[in-house]
């Protein structure tokens, strides 16, 4: 039974956030180390909650990033207002809950929220391997699917706070995307609540009402450009008149002023040698690194077998990279984004700036508002841009190392911080992100490949690398890819450091807006 739901965990990944009572840390100790050797990762708040000032920051990163708040129930718990005001916050955030008794308390004095659930007991030391087994087995349910209701059970909160404006609903194709979802609901998940329902009907009325509205200003857009139309009827059988007119009127202007002046030439391009930078505008983009080709192995070694999840970073396969290619040297920024909104890209999506903005690393952006940035990006540069395969991203992270870490085998270089994580001995660990490049670069030249954010990469979740390509492309539907997810990697401020291992791989759902994601891009070059 316990190798089952092992397996199981492992494989779906789940994150299980503690919430107790400083008084049963002796039990949650145990917990958390049965949680761990059954492949799941533990989110706790391990500090003395009033001996830094933004110790509540950090508890809802915590419980953002959690897919299930394990509520550990005990007279002294139901009593603590850190503790009940955590299961408030994760309701907030439509968490699901899973309730354990380590000592009994009375009924009445258990939250609401709480109450209607169904318990497991570990209130009897010699039954504890098997309550953990109990509490594996519903943890590992349905994790795809309730990482997405937690997901749009953000954005709803977000929509609803901000006074529901039209700007924060889901639009095409996140909104299918949801819908699918809704409709697809496992035996046993929890019910969609009505505040998401009401969220995504919400969505399609504005969605039918954009509708009718591009309708409208393509009919006022042709009286007054009939020429123009009538000059590019061929183009504009194929693109939107509401596209066009953002080609016009935002994109091209800004392209031809910041961006076409510093777009390389075909010679430039391949006269780039490994390890050389080049930037395509006059601000404000990605600075890209050439990568050189290559071969590696990829995923963890046997030295590795007591890391976190190390079945889903085997086998060891070798993976070789046939042609150079370039990797932003740093994290996306905040000023990387803006310049986007400023060009008429990404959607006019403006992501909460958690720590300021300008060098900050991008944050609570999705998988799919990272592809539409680079969608952006390679309409006004005429090339290719886009995410890195989860290969590409271990090849570059790596640089030549064999490591546990890109700069060795320790986490600390001479007692100096290597990166940003929960203990990396940084003056950012577990609060907040830190400017891109505050660390030194790898050997590759390129900064914060592990540390500060997870980033997104093009990869659709697997559970292993069994079948995976061995040719650097991204791994997406083949072989039981669940593309509603994708993979994350490096890990962030809020990550344990076997979360920073080279190796180390994670995954999120695709429209997931989360402070502890962000990402960067590549480049593929033209053919000599």
């Amino acid at each position: 039974m316990q190798e089952t739901v092992e397996a199981r965990a492992v494989e779906t990944k789940t994150r299980a956030f503690i919430s107790y009572s400083r008084q049963d840390v002796a039990f949650v100790d145990r917990l958390e180390a049965a949680l761990t050797v059954r492949g799941f990762e533990v989110l706790i708040d391990r500090q003395e909650i009033y001996a830094f000032e933004d110790w509540w920051k950090r508890i809802e990163a915590l419980v953002g990033r959690a897919d299930t708040v394990v509520f550990v129930l005990s007279p002294d718990a139901v009593k603590s207002d850190v503790a009940l005001k955590e299961v408030a916050h994760a309701a907030s955030l439509n968490k699901r809950f899973a309730p354990i008794v380590c000592r009994r308390t009375e009924d009445a004095a258990v939250p609401e929220t709480l109450r209607r659930l169904n318990f497991i007991f570990f209130d009897e030391p010699q039954q504890f391997e098997a309550s953990a087994d109990r509490l594996a087995a519903a943890l590992c349910t349905d994790i795809g699917w309730v990482r997405q209701h937690t997901e749009y059970g953000e954005a709803e909160r977000r929509w609803s706070a901000a006074g529901r404006p039209r700007g924060l609903l889901l639009h095409s194709p996140t909104l299918e995307v949801a819908e699918y979802w809704i409709g697809s609901r496992p035996l046993g998940a929890p019910e969609p609540t009505k505040e998401i329902r009401d969220f995504l009907a919400a969505s399609r009325q504005g969605a039918r009402s954009s509708q009718r509205l591009r309708r409208i200003a393509q009919g006022s857009i042709f009286g007054l450009m009939v020429a123009v139309i009538l000059g590019l009827l061929g183009w504009i059988n194929q693109v939107s008149i509401a596209d066009e007119w953002r080609w016009w009127t935002l994109t091209r202007p800004y392209a031809e002023v910041q961006v076409w002046p510093h777009v390389l030439t075909a010679a430039q391009e391949q006269a780039l040698k490994p390890g050389q930078s080049f930037k395509e505008c006059a601000k404000d983009c990605p600075e890209m690194v050439v990568v050189p080709s290559g071969s590696f192995m990829m995923g963890a070694p046997a030295a590795e077998s007591q890391a976190v999840w190390y079945k889903t970073q085997i086998p060891q396969h070798s993976v070789t990279i046939a042609k150079a290619f370039a990797v932003s040297k740093y994290e996306l920024t905040f000023a990387d984004w803006e310049a986007c909104e400023l060009g008429g890209g990404c959607n006019a999506y403006e992501p909460s700036p958690d720590w300021g903005r300008g060098q900050q690393p991008v944050i609570s952006v999705s998988w799919s508002d990272a592809q539409a940035y680079a969608t952006w990006l390679s309409e006004v540069t005429g090339k290719t841009y886009r995410l890195l395969s989860e290969a590409e991203y271990e090849y570059a992270t790596r640089a030549g190392t064999t490591t546990v870490y890109p700069w060795g085998n320790d986490l600390e270089v001479n007692g100096r911080a290597m990166a940003n994580c929960s203990a990396c001995g940084s003056q950012w660990d577990g609060e907040k992100t830190a400017p891109a490049g505050s660390f030194p670069p790898n050997k590759f030249g390129l900064y914060d490949m592990v540390g500060n954010v997870w980033e997104w990469t093009e990869d659709c979740v697997h559970p292993n690398y069994n079948g995976a390509p061995t040719d650097g492309s991204a791994w997406l539907k083949d072989n039981g890819g669940y593309c509603f997810s994708r993979v994350v990697r490096g890990g962030s401020w809020t990550s344990s450091p076997d979360f920073l291992r080279s190796t180390a791989r994670d995954g999120d759902s695709v429209g997931s807006q989360l402070n502890v994601i962000g990402f960067r891009v590549a480049r593929t070059f033209l053919a000599p």
